[in-house]
Order: C-alpha cells, then structure tokens, then sequence
C-alpha cells in the first residue's frame, strides 16, 4: 500500500548528497514536523538540487510517498521511522532578487492640475 503525505516543518542539518549502488544521484535530509522526525529522500535531479542548496534551519514544506521503515536505536529498541520519496518541495521564504531602484520623479515643475482630466461637468443631481 503507498500512502502520500504533505507535510511541513523545519530541516534539522543540512541535506546530504549520495550517490546508490548503481551510480544514481540523490540528496537526503531530515524534517522535524512537530514533534516527529521525517527522513526525507529525494530522487528528481530538479528536487534534489532545490532539497540539496537549503541549509539547517530552512522551513520547508514537502510531498510526497509515505514509507515506514524500522530501525534500531542506540538502546537496541525496534522503533518505527518514517520517510518521503520527495516527488514537490516548496520553501519557507523566496528566493529574492534586489530590484533597481526606480528613478525619482521631480513633481516641483510641474503646474498644479497638470496630467489630470478636466472635469467641469455637473453632477447629475438625484
């Protein structure tokens, strides 16, 4: 069964870039969602390179496929870990771009009333 989740929070390092057994890219990360941690694995060469340039501490919200997987803690207990094949990712904050300062208009020339339409027509009375 393959469940899909859409979840928000906030990376707790920074992604890792890996490499499989067969030579394919891709970049993992941990999310901590409220108060669960979510290993987030991205495959997309596009996602995986916006997942791989955010830093610790980025807010992110991701989605993708839900997978359980099992794991041993240091105390030798089984607990229950969760993952997300990423297949969207949006970030916290845009990226921003410093716009060109628009030029300064001198408004001291111009005569009173200038650029505007006359209206010297009456109001219609009701």
């Amino acid at each position: 069964m393959t469940m899909s989740l859409f979840c928000s929070g906030e990376l707790i390092r920074d992604p890792e870039r890996k490499t499989s057994a067969k030579g394919t890219g891709y970049v993992t990360a941990l999310l901590k969602a409220g108060e669960e941690l979510l290993n987030l694995s991205a495959f997309d060469s596009g996602i995986a390179d916006r997942l791989a340039s955010l830093k610790k501490g980025a807010a992110l919200a991701v989605s993708g496929r839900l997978q359980a997987r099992p794991y041993t803690d240091r105390d030798g207990t089984l607990r229950a870990g969760l993952s997300i094949v990423v297949s969207e990712l949006m970030t916290g904050s845009l990226p921003t771009t410093k716009a060109a300062p628009k030029p300064h208009r001198d408004r001291s020339q111009r005569p009173a009333g200038a650029g505007r339409a006359p209206f010297d027509d009456a109001l219609p009375e009701f």
